[in-house]
């Protein structure tokens, strides 16, 4: 946990330290390839709510009514859902058929956002919608930026971390070059990319495409 004593906004790598959230902190929750970048893409694009799931049988529940399933093991689909945790495979989906509702199961975040009573959800796709958003609590309120992270590694979502903090607490502009490299360059893209997914990295390394912020409270996630 990266955390100075004296400032409004920390950084959490993974989510061990949830629990010691104070009540008047809004926990940030990133995770760039590719579990925000679904949700903010799904809730900039009609969907009007996003149910994380942390059990396969829940999401086939869910199915029953109505929710069309997302979701990845190791980022491959899982089978018999009905596409994966894909930005670029929701916007095709999207083409096809209208979509209001989702389930979503991901290696990384879903266990996490189970487990949460609220939160907004930040991706590349989405950085200054979430920085005005938290402008716009105000006094009285801290952040907690928590870069989720993968077995590949946190550069990605660290790096979105770490532009959001300098940005509101130095009131630095964001270097998106660098912010794009960070993501298009990390282990994560080079393995997305290797199973056949590289089109979701060039799409997540767009910055601020989407003025959506996604606010999860009581276990559902919706646009603000």
């Amino acid at each position: 946990m990266i955390h100075l004593a004296d400032s409004k906004f920390r950084i959490t790598i993974g989510g061990d330290n949830i629990q010691c959230r104070g009540v008047t902190e809004v926990l940030v929750v990133i995770d760039v390839l590719r579990a925000s970048s679904t949700i903010v893409t799904a809730l900039a694009n009609g969907v009007k709510e996003v149910i994380p799931v942390d059990r396969k049988e829940m999401a086939f529940e869910l199915r029953k009514k109505g929710y069309i399933l997302a979701g990845e093991d190791k980022g491959v689909k899982l089978p018999d859902f009905d596409i994966g945790n894909s930005p670029v495979e929701l916007l095709e989906y999207i083409k096809q058929s209208e979509i209001e509702k989702i389930a979503l199961k991901t290696t990384n975040s879903t266990d996490l956002l189970t487990g949460i009573e609220s939160a907004l959800i930040c991706s590349s796709l989405n950085l200054a919608a979430v920085k005005h958003r938290l402008e716009e609590i105000g006094e009285g309120k801290s952040a907690n930026l928590l870069a989720v992270g993968s077995r590949h590694g946190i550069t990605e979502d660290l790096a979105v971390a770490m532009a959001l903090y300098s940005s509101l607490n130095d009131g630095l502009e964001i270097n998106r070059a660098y912010l794009k490299e960070c993501i298009s360059r990390c282990n994560t893209a080079k393995y997305i990319s290797k199973i056949g997914y590289k089109e979701d990295v060039e799409f997540v390394s767009q910055i601020d495409k989407y003025d959506v912020v996604p606010v999860l409270r009581e276990g559902v996630i919706r646009g603000i």
